[in-house]
């Protein structure tokens, strides 16, 4: 289980080649839903993505009523897109957060860390999942 793997060969300390491996993060979560009901296999979907929260059971919850056939109340819907958009926020804040940790600048990571905390107060409340 690994995402990137470079295979390097080398020759009297210079590289005479390089095998890029592109691998996946696969937890083999359709295996592990498989006998499970829909509401058995929520919580799996947010193990998928460790960073973004939510969002995976958002879109899981968004093809089971596609598939149902299920209306959702306008409400709901509302707070599905506010938690999305916490989400990606939240993404962004870490995509910062560790742009500024590879130019030296440690404390704005520390505040970016800060702010997701705030945020995540959120996430507790509502699913009392981070």
């Amino acid at each position: 289980m690994y995402m990137y793997l470079l295979r390097l060969y080398f020759c009297l300390q210079m590289v005479v080649r390089a095998d890029p491996h592109v691998g996946l993060l696969h937890r083999g979560t359709e295996k592990l839903i498989e006998y499970k009901t829909y509401l058995q296999a929520l919580p799996y979907f947010d193990r998928l993505d460790y960073v973004s929260c939510m969002c995976n059971e958002h879109a899981y919850c968004l093809a089971l009523e596609k598939m149902l056939n299920i209306q959702v109340p306008e409400r709901a819907q509302y707070i599905r897109v506010l938690y999305s958009e916490l989400t990606r926020l939240l993404n962004h804040m870490l995509g910062i957060g560790g742009h500024l940790l590879d130019i030296g600048a440690l404390t704005p990571f520390f505040w970016m860390c800060e702010e997701r905390e705030k945020i995540f107060e959120f996430y507790e409340r509502a699913s009392g999942g981070r």
